[in-house]
């Protein structure tokens, strides 16, 4: 079933985890890709999105950077004549209590995850507000919704984004422009490879036993939530924070006794 068949993609964060999850199954749909990111993606990954999308196309840069942002948007409105879809998945992580954090990676963080999410949407718009349609998905987190320790920067990112979905679902509604964020709870991707590391390991299994699935996400089941949202199936659906936790915020499990 070819749900996005004949819409124009951009995927920022395109080159791994969710946003890579989200291209690859987007063109898999039917979509043409644009993929936006800092780093190049694998040729595997980045095989299997021209395989169902040959006239898929990538743009190297900052999110953070206006100027590239506003050119890179501007050429795929010209090569493809129309934007669909928006799924901003670019992001990073951060730790940290206020006490501890340097302004430089306050600003790295927030630069990234909130502001190049708003320049992006912010130049896409100037196509879909043109053709009076379109679909917007921003990656917030469960962590927009609800504070974890030494995540300041990272929760205040994620906070913002939730409001600046909901503020522009009104301010765009009336264009035929629908905005909408995925909250996912921990997913397996190269931002939680720092758990890894021996002395973090039972934290990240702590981190496990709060979902109720008992595991992380993988990316890809976060991208199935973004094609919905995505696609005509949701057309009665902007400014939800749509949660895609494995029942984190079901709430903590405890080990009662028999």
């Amino acid at each position: 079933m070819a749900r996005l068949q004949g819409k124009v993609a951009v995927i920022t964060g395109a080159a791994s985890g969710i946003g890579s999850a989200c291209a690859q199954r987007f063109a898999a749909e039917g979509a043409a890709v644009a993929g936006i990111d800092l780093a190049k993606p694998s040729d595997e990954a980045w095989g299997k999105v021209v395989e169902h999308a040959p006239a898929t196309s990538f743009h190297e840069l900052d999110v953070r950077d206006e100027p590239a942002v506003t050119a890179a948007a501007a050429a795929i409105a010209k090569q493809h004549r129309r934007i669909d879809v928006l799924v901003n998945a670019a992001g990073v992580s951060g730790a940290g209590a206020a006490h501890e954090l340097d302004e430089a990676e306050f600003d790295r963080v927030l630069g990234i995850n909130l502001k190049g999410s708003f320049l992006v949407a912010k130049h896409v718009l100037a196509t879909m507000l043109a053709q009076q349609s379109g679909s917007i998905i921003h990656l917030a987190s469960i962590e927009g919704l609800e504070g974890l320790p030494s995540q300041l920067a990272y929760n205040a990112s994620k906070g913002g984004v939730v409001l600046m979905t909901k503020n522009m679902a009104i301010d765009y509604g009336r264009q035929g422009i629908r905005v909408n964020c995925l909250c996912p709870g921990a997913v397996d991707t190269p931002m939680l490879a720092a758990l890894d590391q021996d002395m973090l390991r039972p934290i990240r299994k702590q981190m496990e036993r709060y979902h109720a699935l008992n595991r992380f996400g993988r990316p890809d089941e976060i991208a199935n939530a973004a094609l919905f949202l995505a696609s005509d199936e949701a057309s009665f659906v902007t400014g939800s924070a749509l949660v895609v936790d494995g029942g984190w915020m079901a709430g903590r499990p405890l080990d009662i006794p028999s």
